[in-house]
């Protein structure tokens, strides 16, 4: 049994061997089969000519044939592999505006242009206002139109108290002047036409203050018969209104010999 083991044992080891070897050749096989196929072709560069350059060309008495030279097949060039787009650049770019977002836009615009519609609570503020603007007008014109008719009356009744003033202001000047008159004795040769102005100033009783004449009537007996007469007729009638009285302290008198 021990010598069948001993027999044996010289055939594994020299399979085994066989067999290692050629796993080792096999990897090796392996290996610079990959290296070969990375390695890069070799690039060559050609030069073609039209034609050989003069100062080369020997003239011959027989044409020689010229060989074309060979055209040696040229590797293309290796293209550039082009990365694709980034993510990041294809979203910063805008997308194009689809025509529902071209509708929205000019909605927009629109809406901008239009100025939004008020609403009811500010239009019945609006309408109050109006209203209340338009009644203050009112009662400023009425106020103007009751101030002009107060104006008007106290006119009307200033024209009324000045007629009346001047009514009775030339009443009691022709009392003043009729009284002067029948005092007066009258010289001989007194024209009808004839009239003498006196300014005659006045004390509250009535009393003559001073007579000066101030326009002779041309005849000087008639002129100095009216003095006396003034001074004779004294106290002279005055009313008895204070603002009356005191238009009658200086006096302008017109005397003639008869009343006209």
């Amino acid at each position: 049994m021990s010598g069948a083991l001993h027999y044996r044992e010289p055939k594994r080891l020299a399979a085994g061997m066989l067999a290692m070897t050629v796993h080792v050749v096999f990897l090796l096989l392996l290996m610079f089969g990959v290296r070969w196929q990375n390695r890069a072709p070799d690039s060559f560069a050609v030069e073609l000519w039209q034609s050989l350059p003069m100062d080369e060309v020997v003239v011959v008495d027989e044409p020689v044939p010229v060989a074309a030279p060979k055209q040696e097949e040229v590797a293309p060039p290796k293209q550039e592999e082009v990365a694709p787009p980034k993510q990041e650049e294809v979203s910063a770019s805008p997308p194009a505006p689809t025509p529902q977002a071209e509708i929205e836009l000019h909605d927009k615009k629109v809406a901008k242009k239009t100025p939004p519609q008020p609403s009811a609570k500010e239009l019945r503020r609006r309408r109050r206002a109006e209203q209340q603007r338009l009644q203050a007008e009112e009662q400023r014109l009425q106020e103007e139109q009751a101030e002009l008719r107060r104006a008007a009356e106290q006119a009307r009744v200033r024209g009324e108290v000045s007629a009346a003033t001047e009514a009775e202001v030339g009443r009691y000047t022709d009392m003043i002047r009729s009284k002067i008159r029948h005092n007066i004795v009258m010289p001989p040769d007194v024209s009808p036409s004839a009239e003498v102005v006196f300014k005659v100033t006045l004390l509250p009783g009535g009393s003559v203050l001073d007579a000066v004449i101030q326009k002779s009537s041309g005849n000087p007996a008639y002129d100095e018969a009216t003095e006396r007469a003034i001074y004779k007729a004294q106290p002279l009638p005055l009313p008895t209104d204070p603002l009356l009285k005191k238009q009658f302290r200086v006096l302008n008198l017109t005397i003639r010999p008869e009343e006209r």
